[in-house]
């Protein structure tokens, strides 16, 4: 009865092995180490399965023979574990002296394997009717290759576990637990085959499991989940188990009842097999592309940061020649040079309002660059007149106005409360505002009015301009350097950062920004040629005081 547990032991290991060899192969059969794993475990398989036949003999001519047909298979084992190991570890073309040792001193080992300096002979031993007696070649060969070729190989696991990252760590520990697991239950073997019996030969318990270890560090995506190698591992033992009861059978119907049975697990296990790697596969392809997306956005908040230092850098540098350009014209206009022609007068005067605004541009760059970095830009002052500050805008753009053939009215009459405010940037923001109402009117006007109530100041600008669609008026103060087809037909040459800034001076006053239209080419009236309703657009801010 002993003898048949071993017996049972072998034959379901040698089917664990071939299984394990098989599938790791075909999943890719390109890569060396998948290949050298499956003649890996084929050797553990010949081995495996020469075990259980021999079990089975009652004749010494039989047993001897398949004896050493046994230690032919573990003869294979230690070359094919070191080569693997190698590879595994990528090491194996910095080892290529050693590997070709492995298998040259290998194949003299298996030409004389089947001779009396390999295996004496066998002999019973503890309760086994045979067991093979170890020759002086055999024991050449434990110290050479089962000592010396897998402990060389288990030492470089252990070498390379210390200085990879996590994943790799999980992997390389697992090929340590296989190999103490596969090795060391093979070694109770051996002292049996030295005629030492205190020992038995328990090891064939073992050498079931290994190879499951073995693949699960081999197939990167087991390492998601351990239950996908646990359930093949669960289905190779049930099949094992009914066909050594589909054997045991002795009437047809039941041979025939079990058949069933034994395809329909088999059917249902690969097919559960099969839909868990199917959703591991998934899982892989969905953590690849977070990866890919989370290095994506890495990139860009780096490549962003440059920008916005390459920005803020370059408008330093810009604004020093342009503040010494302004400076000079200045000294030039005040007679320091001497005087100046008419003509000559004329043309500096150009120079400076270009100068003037590309210091405007600038600015606002430098203002963009300072708000996306999240810096303080704004620094509020008590007692600032709002009414003063339109004052100022309204004469600075009513010539602008005129010459496009436009109204601009402020009706600003009465007294207006004075707010906190930072006068600089808030009629930058202001100035902004009505400059865009301007620049998108073709007929009619821009038309500012102040509003009071409670403690709420209310600025808006109304414009009798293209109109602003539903859809551009949610985004039309958080899109940088975007405008609509409309609003670039009336004015190619807008920079559309204008409102963007207008929006964030407002938000750093604790303020509110917003647009109103009825839609594009909307609202105009016609009561006589040249009355217009204001509202075709209007955008509205709201301050406290």
């Amino acid at each position: 009865m002993e003898l048949n547990i071993y017996a049972i032991f072998a034959l379901v290991a040698t089917i664990s092995n071939t299984f394990f060899a098989l599938f790791v192969y075909t999943q890719n059969k390109k890569e060396l180490s998948n290949r050298l794993f499956a003649l890996f475990c084929l050797g553990f398989s010949i081995w495996t399965f020469s075990y259980f036949i021999w079990l089975l003999q009652e004749g010494v001519w039989g047993a001897l023979f398949w004896s050493r047909f046994l230690n032919l298979g573990a003869t294979l084992i230690p070359p094919l574990y070191l080569h693997w190991i190698l590879s595994f570890l990528n090491l194996d073309k910095k080892r290529k002296l050693l590997i070709f040792f492995a298998y040259f001193i290998t194949i003299i080992f298996v030409f004389l394997s089947f001779s009396s300096i390999y295996i004496k002979e066998v002999k019973p031993v503890r309760d086994f009717l045979y067991w093979p007696q170890a020759g002086l070649l055999y024991t050449i060969f434990l110290f050479v290759s089962y000592i010396g070729f897998v402990g060389y190989g288990f030492l470089e696991l252990v070498r390379h576990y210390k200085k990879v990252d996590k994943e790799r760590k999980i992997q390389i520990r697992y090929v340590l637990i296989a190999t103490i697991i596969g090795f060391g239950g093979g070694a109770t073997n051996f002292p049996l085959m030295y005629g030492i019996s205190l020992i038995p030969p328990f090891g064939i318990f073992f050498v079931i499991f290994h190879p499951f270890f073995f693949s699960y560090a081999v197939l990167k995506h087991h390492l998601f989940n351990i239950k996908v190698i646990a359930t093949e591992l669960l289905l190779a033992l049930t099949t094992v188990v009914f066909l050594i009861d589909l054997f045991l059978s002795k009437s047809f119907s039941m041979v025939l009842l079990k058949s069933g049975i034994l395809i329909a697990i088999l059917y249902l296990g690969i097919s559960l097999i099969r839909s868990v790697l199917r959703e591991i596969h998934y899982r892989e392809e969905i953590a690849e592309a977070y990866e890919v997306e989370k290095k994506a956005r890495e990139k860009l908040k780096e490549l962003d940061e440059a920008k916005n230092q390459f920005i803020m850098a370059t408008q330093h540098h810009l604004r020093t020649p342009l503040t010494s350009m302004i400076g000079y014209l200045d000294l030039i206009f005040g007679g320091t040079y001497g005087k100046v022609s008419p003509r000559i007068k004329e043309t500096l005067r150009k120079f400076q309002a270009s100068t003037n605004r590309l210091i405007k541009v600038v600015n606002e760059f430098l203002d963009i660059s300072q708000f996306q970095l999240g810096k303080r830009v704004i620094s509020l002052q008590p007692d600032i007149s709002i009414k003063s500050i339109f004052e100022e805008i309204v004469d600075e753009l009513q010539l602008e106005a005129k010459a496009r053939g436009i109204y601009l009215k402020f009706q600003g009459r009465g007294k207006m409360p004075k707010i906190k405010a930072d006068p600089g940037k808030l009629k930058l923001a202001l100035y902004n505002v009505v400059d865009n109402g301007i620049k998108y009117t073709n007929k009619g006007g821009v038309a500012i009015k102040l509003e009071t109530k409670g403690s709420k100041l209310r600025i808006i600008v109304k414009d009798t301009g293209a109109g602003i669609s539903k859809e551009d008026q949610k985004t039309l103060f958080t899109k940088l350097f975007e405008r609509g087809k409309e609003a670039k037909k009336l004015h190619g040459t807008g920079r559309g950062i204008g409102l963007y800034i207008a929006f964030h001076i407002i938000k750093a006053h604790k303020g509110k920004i917003w647009a109103e239209s009825e839609g594009r080419n909307k609202g105009i009236g016609n009561k006589s040629k040249n009355q217009f309703k204001l509202n075709r657009g209007r955008i509205s801010v709201l301050l406290l005081f």
